[in-house]
């Protein structure tokens, strides 16, 4: 059965919305900072000294991030603290290092076993 117009039209509108959140995730540091934000709400100044950051650069990534849906902020007195949106971003992320990681070490696998097969022709020589 066919989705009638408007389940087309939600699931267009949530397909955006996923392309939203990948855009803000579009970059290493940006997933670094997911990672670290997993279980617990973490301040600025934590963040800009684990990172290696400086103020100005996690300011712009948490902007991005912000705008994705990915983290909120609050304030105590002078001190802004982030956490994730929902923990479900963080699943979704260590779900695709998974899946990357596999991938990763078949690769690592062919590439051994491509090379003991090349090795033993490059002896005859």
């Amino acid at each position: 059965m066919k989705p009638s117009g408007e389940s087309r039209r939600l699931l267009q509108k949530i397909f955006e919305m996923q392309c939203d959140i990948c855009k803000a995730l579009g970059h290493p540091l940006r997933l670094a900072i997911v990672d670290r934000l997993n279980d617990q709400e973490t301040s600025a100044s934590d963040l800009i000294s684990e990172m290696q950051i400086s103020k100005a650069n996690l300011s712009k990534h948490m902007a991005l991030l912000a705008h994705g849906g990915i983290v909120e902020s609050r304030r105590e007195g002078r001190q802004i603290f982030y956490r994730l949106t929902d923990p479900e971003i963080h699943k979704a992320c260590a779900i695709m290092r998974s899946i990357l990681y596999r991938r990763l070490k078949e690769g690592e696998k062919l590439a051994s076993a491509i090379h003991s097969v090349a090795a033993p022709s490059a002896k005859a020589r």
